[in-house]
């Protein structure tokens, strides 16, 4: 079998399923694992993911307003490749090729590829899609172990924060300008660390917020994960926020308790790693209880006294 993978977290899924190999080609921002980096690149963006969080918003605004994706699919390469079945997604128009034009692809018969196209839009999503995966490419057992695994991790959390008696407000920061709060899993994975969520709504897109609204509510605990932003990108940007007159007069930045989470690897890539972002969110919004993923999550302060960048 020869898979086309044009999502990162469906390629990570399916090597978690042992279907390395069988990989054929990728998306230009599939990293993980390494090697896959190896594979032929089969999409290219239109804007440029490494510049400032505004031009990026406002590049993507005028892409979409056009009625264009904001991606390219390389056709004579996936011709050449002719893969069997090739994964995608529908949930979100702007982190990968639209399913539009992968299906249109196909009519013109430059392929006769199977196509499986995602949607998760709240944390059990993300485990049926596993499945999903699973069953296409006929590894249907892999799959059940890989679940019933992350299933034993996820009520390993659950059981240690079912009775806690003080729960943290969190606020979870998915874009820095225009300011956006993070949604669909998210609002869970809060609650299923221990905390008090905010303002995500569960199985809804991020939305964009007021700072003065966040100021109105003072968030124990501030986690900053731009989507597709790795942390030295996000410490880039940062000033966004750090540049905000009342920054400064938000509770959890005068406690210190303000985090930087990789936005690329963790929180916004629903693959089986979601539930690392889970032990990592647990970690930011339970220290006491959960060491595991301690590592994973930066405090601002600390990545700002040491200058961290690309």
């Amino acid at each position: 079998m020869k898979i086309a993978s044009l999502l990162p977290s469906c390629t990570e899924i399916a090597c978690a399923l042992g279907l390395e190999e069988e990989i054929v080609g990728v998306s230009h921002e599939c990293d993980f694992p390494e090697k896959m980096k190896l594979k032929p690149v089969l999409t290219k963006s239109k804007i440029n993911n490494s510049g400032r969080s505004d031009q990026i918003d406002k590049d993507v605004l005028e892409i979409v307003k056009k009625g264009l994706s904001v991606y390219d699919i390389y056709e004579e390469k996936l011709k050449e490749l002719n893969p069997d079945v090739i994964l995608t997604q529908d949930q979100c128009e702007v982190c990968a090729v639209s399913l539009k034009d992968v299906e249109e692809l196909t009519n013109k018969y430059i392929c006769n590829a199977k196509i499986l196209s995602l949607k998760p839009l709240v944390f059990e999503d993300i485990f049926d899609d596993i499945k999903k995966i699973g069953m296409v490419t006929n590894r249907e057992k892999q799959a059940e172990r890989l679940i019933e695994n992350l299933y034993s991790r996820v009520d390993n959390i659950k059981s240690k924060t079912r009775n806690l008696t003080y729960k943290p407000k969190v606020c979870v920061i998915e874009w820095l300008f225009p300011l956006m709060i993070a949604g669909n899993w998210s609002p869970e994975m809060i609650e299923i660390a221990g905390g008090v969520n905010l303002f995500g709504k569960r199985g809804k897109h991020s939305g964009k917020i007021d700072f003065e609204r966040i100021l109105d509510y003072q968030p124990d605990k501030i986690i900053i994960s731009p989507c597709g932003f790795k942390v030295y990108q996000t410490i880039n940007d940062i000033d966004f926020l750090t540049s905000i007159p009342k920054w400064k007069k938000l509770k959890a930045v005068q406690n210190n308790e303000v985090y930087v989470i990789d936005g690329n690897a963790y929180l916004n890539r629903p693959s089986q790693r979601i539930v690392d972002s889970l032990e990592i969110l647990s970690s930011v919004i339970h220290p006491e209880l959960f060491s595991e993923k301690k590592e994973f999550a930066f405090r601002l302060d600390y990545l700002l006294q040491n200058s961290i960048n690309g």
